[in-house]
């Protein structure tokens, strides 16, 4: 009789059995949430490619001279009159004059038709700049009436969200955010890495231990099967089933990437996915070791599955204590230090997502070794002593 010393194909075909629905629930979990995902960037990085500001200014400028038209001719040209008329010659007569004695002026009726037409497609709306226009030329010409100095609407502005205990730095940051970038980030760190996370550890447990607690492990070493093949046939299936969802996360994102964008960054992606697949086995060894190590389910859990929840958490926590949050006025800064509690911080994402980039920022590289170091040491340790260890056979 043949003995399996190195890898049993029915004892594979038996963990993936065993555990294909829990597989294919969190893949399909993954793979959604990574369409909702890149639809949502999709969406963030459209709104923010699209500035107004010269539109805005050319609307603005031609609202300017039809107001102070008004005020020396008792007229009342507006942009509603302007758009409901068919015969527009005064709005030309009053463009070109302004235009011929303003050499920085270039106003024309066709302009302000194009510059109303692309404010009008922007999320704001036209009506809400006519508006803001009104209280920006009502201000220009006025004084305070008790420091005498100038009023205009941004100081107002910036008034009023001092009163309301928004400071004008947290705004400017908040302007300047890169929302896309944030959102990357908890993408990868918690939304994708949750199903991942679940999945190792009921598989993890599933694969030895579980086996021991129930009985059922002293059938398979009753038939020709050694240890270091079950060691050795646990420890790959737990090494290609996470790199098959990753895979599929991949691939998905790199279609749902060009169905929404148009393009897809393969070398960026490629980064990424590959640093969380690292991560993700990092966390597998340390449930494969504590399976490998303990004789009950529930202490096995307690060790594996607590320090992969545990990692998770602080990974949270640490991300309510990045610069991006506090900057936000919703984070703490003493909360950053989670993140040096979690092996998850060592999955860089903003220096992965450089990759495909004119400039990497290789600083990513030590901390994917020092993940793929977790894992093998946690793999060998595992699969030596669940070959030396007493079993309750």
């Amino acid at each position: 009789m043949k003995v399996t010393k190195i890898f049993s194909v029915p004892l594979m075909k038996q963990s993936l059995n065993a555990n294909k629905v829990l597989a294919i629930a969190c893949t399909l979990i993954l793979c959604l949430m990574t369409v909702v995902t890149t639809y949502a960037g999709n969406l963030l990085g459209s709104s923010d490619s699209v500035d107004y500001t010269d539109a805005q200014t050319d609307f603005y400028s031609h609202l300017y001279v039809l107001a102070s038209y008004n005020e020396m001719m008792g007229t009342s040209l507006s942009y509603e009159d302007f758009s409901s008329s068919e015969d527009t010659t005064v709005y030309d007569s009053v463009f070109s004059m302004m235009s011929e004695q303003s050499d920085e002026l270039d106003l024309s009726c066709e302009s302000f038709a194009d510059s109303a037409e692309i404010l009008a497609s922007s999320e704001i709306g036209l009506d809400a700049y006519i508006e803001n226009f009104e209280y920006v030329y009502a201000l220009d010409s006025v004084q305070g009436c008790f420091t005498g100095n100038d009023l205009d609407a941004s100081t107002m502005m910036t008034n009023m969200f001092e009163i309301m205990g928004i400071s004008s730095d947290l705004m400017d940051t908040m302007s300047e955010m890169d929302t896309s970038s944030m959102l990357n980030q908890m993408y990868f760190t918690v939304m994708c890495l949750l199903p991942i996370i679940l999945f190792i550890i009921f598989a993890g447990n599933e694969l030895v231990v579980d086996q021991v607690d129930k009985g059922s492990m002293a059938y398979i070493l009753s038939t020709p099967i050694k240890r270091s093949a079950v060691a050795i046939t646990q420890m790959i299936y737990m090494i290609f089933t996470p790199l098959i969802m990753v895979g599929c996360g991949l691939l998905t994102k790199l279609a749902a990437s060009a169905a929404f964008t148009g393009e897809a960054n393969v070398a960026k992606n490629l980064a990424l996915y590959g640093g969380m697949y690292l991560l993700a086995e990092a966390m597998a060894s340390i449930c494969y070791l504590a399976s490998c190590i303990f004789n009950l389910s529930k202490h096995a859990l307690t060790l594996g599955g607590g320090l992969n929840v545990w990692f998770f958490l602080c990974s949270l926590l640490g991300m309510f204590g990045s610069e991006n949050m506090v900057s936000m006025g919703v984070g703490v800064e003493m909360l950053g230090n989670f993140n040096k509690m979690t092996i998850v911080g060592l999955f860089d994402v903003e220096a992965l997502g450089t990759v495909g980039s004119g400039a990497v920022d290789y600083a990513f590289v030590p901390k994917l070794i020092i993940l793929a170091a977790i894992a093998v040491i946690c793999y060998i340790i595992g699969a030596v002593r669940f070959q030396k260890k007493d079993l309750p056979l």
